[in-house]
């Protein structure tokens, strides 16, 4: 969320659509089915240091499914797998996260979170192939 409101100021290129889907669960799948690439970002559950940036495709995800539930209890894997299974998997999907200090519902973010924004702009505007402005 935070990170696609600051991105919603930016120039993107035409064919980039932002959308914040961090509440919509199994509904997601409508929303990324058929796409070309799906960027998903959130905190992910991991043992590493607060504020440390992952990045991975939908190809590991059976190396990190674990992580893959978030704040908002989205099974991303559980979504992909079922777009699967429809035939309407995006042709490649990248997850960037960020390990948080905790889990748990916030409004807000703690420091180490709001300190790796850029850096996470910074990978999907490479994703995308796009510079920032």
């Amino acid at each position: 969320m935070h990170v696609v409101q600051k991105m919603m100021d930016m120039s993107l290129p035409d064919d980039v659509e932002l959308m914040d889907g961090g509440t919509l669960g199994i509904d997601l799948l409508y929303h990324i089915e058929g796409r070309k690439k799906v960027i998903a970002i959130d905190v992910v559950k991991a043992d590493s240091l607060p504020g440390t940036l992952y990045r991975f495709t939908d190809k590991d995800i059976e190396y990190h499914k674990d992580i893959l539930r978030s704040a908002h209890e989205i099974d991303f894997a559980y979504v992909l797998k079922t777009a699967e299974q429809l035939g309407n998997k995006p042709d490649e999907v990248v997850f960037i996260g960020v390990t948080p200090q905790e889990i748990d519902v916030h409004i807000g973010l703690t420091p180490a979170l709001e300190e790796r924004i850029p850096q996470v702009i910074e990978l999907v505007m490479k994703e995308i192939g796009a510079r920032e402005d």
